[in-house]
């Protein structure tokens, strides 16, 4: 019998000591497990983060200078080194970013060292690398240019017999704005089109232009291009469209104002310094003639009367040849006719369209006598005139022009003539 109750307890202990076994080996590998985490090698771990630039302006205040990036932001590749633990939960928010301009004294380009250190006070963990490790910046006074859009194409790309139009922009010049040592080398702005496979044009060519500022040294991701017509709207382009005109040649021909109806035949004759030009139209119009410009009646007296014209004001045609830019006119008032003057008073005079509510008045005329053109032995008198003011804009008392017509209809009145209106 107690020989069984030995051998039960040897049973027993040699079975509590497996599980005494059992729980030492679990607390050594937990032991194990704990000391790896927290006294064993650091590991590292890298975090791609995008981070805007951004550079104190307290610099470019105490410079008085602006600061100019290629990019508005960075993506920097940031290594951290510590407990595995730790850095498995590190992200952005852990991480302080400066931008070091410490060096930055002078105008220029300069490279800005990006650093970045720890910033939590629950995670420890050591930045090692950053890459990149710095940004380029240009620091200079801003400065602002208005500069005229230089269009660029290939005069020749029309086929025979045409000529291109003055061309269409979207915008005729642009604003320039930048580092002060890059906008002063800028020389001009160009848009430059491209014809592709468009040959020997018949019709009109429109298309998208890129805006280019040239210049010796000029770095073009500085500038900043933006609108003359729109305030502050950013332009990368513009809308160019090239008219495309047939050649032909028009004779010159100006028009007439206030011509008496009934005028003696062969009264007046025109003279021109050219007769004809050289011009490109649309060949969807019927322009037989170039209007040069208008004479007034007014501005004829017996004898040559010369006149200038320029023809750049010509509506509906493109001049080809520079060389005609001015035209002279002879317009020859014929010796059938002769100048008389007539005396006039302030109550020949007649007012119309005097304002609702108003009261008008005419206090004096700036000459007493007319000049008329007649035929020669006619014979006026104030009666034979009709001098009239139009009221229907006026605002205020002043001086406002006299309108003189001539009842025979054959004869006009040369030169202008006022009358001092009182209006209450």
């Amino acid at each position: 019998m107690a020989q069984n109750n030995k051998s039960n307890s040897l049973r027993k202990l040699i079975f509590n000591d497996k599980y005494l076994i059992i729980t030492a080996l679990l607390l050594a590998v937990l032991v194990w497990v704990v000391t790896s985490l927290n006294i064993g090698t650091d590991e590292t771990r890298t975090i791609n983060i995008n981070v805007p630039i951004k550079i104190s302006d307290d610099l470019s205040q105490q410079l008085g200078m602006e600061y100019y990036t290629l990019q508005n932001s960075v993506d920097i590749d940031v290594t951290v080194s510590g407990a595995k633990y730790v850095i498995g939960q590190v992200n952005e928010k852990d991480l302080n970013i400066k931008f070091d301009t410490s060096n930055v004294n002078r105008a220029g380009e300069h490279s800005i060292p990006i650093l970045i250190t720890n910033k939590s006070t629950r995670k420890e963990f050591t930045v090692t690398s950053v890459y990149p490790s710095s940004v380029e910046a240009y620091f200079d006074v801003e400065e602002s240019k208005t500069f005229d859009i230089s269009l660029a194409f290939d005069q020749n790309n029309v086929a025979d017999g045409y000529v291109f139009g003055t061309p269409v922009m979207s915008e005729d010049s642009v604003i320039v704005t930048g580092p002060k040592t890059y906008v002063d080398n800028i020389d001009k702005v160009t848009a430059e089109i491209d014809f592709g496979k468009n040959t020997k044009l018949k019709e009109s060519f429109s298309q998208d232009c890129e805006l280019k500022p040239e210049g010796s040294g000029v770095e073009l991701n500085y500038l900043t291009l933006t609108s003359v017509n729109n305030e502050g709207e950013k332009l990368n382009g513009i809308s160019v469209t090239l008219p495309v005109l047939k050649q032909t040649k028009l004779p010159v021909s100006v028009d007439f104002e206030g011509a008496p109806s009934d005028a003696v035949k062969g009264a007046v004759s025109v003279n021109y310094s050219v007769t004809k030009l050289n011009v490109g139209i649309l060949e969807s119009t019927d322009i037989s003639k170039a209007v040069i410009g208008t004479v007034n009646y007014s501005d004829l007296k017996v004898g040559k009367n010369e006149f200038t014209f320029d023809t750049n004001s010509i509506q509906g045609v493109y001049i080809i040849d520079d060389t005609d830019s001015e035209i002279n006119v002879t317009v020859t008032v014929s010796d059938d006719y002769e100048e008389i003057t007539v005396p006039i008073k302030t109550s020949d005079v007649t007012l119309s369209g005097v304002p609702d509510g108003k009261k008008a008045s005419v206090n004096g005329i700036d000459n007493s006598r007319v000049t008329v053109i007649v035929p020669k032995g006619t014979v006026l008198t104030a009666t034979d005139l009709k001098v009239k003011v139009d009221l229907s804009e006026a605002e205020e008392s002043g001086e406002y022009s006299l309108s003189i017509g001539v009842r025979d209809k054959v004869s006009w009145v040369y030169g202008d003539y006022t009358a001092d209106i009182e209006l209450k």
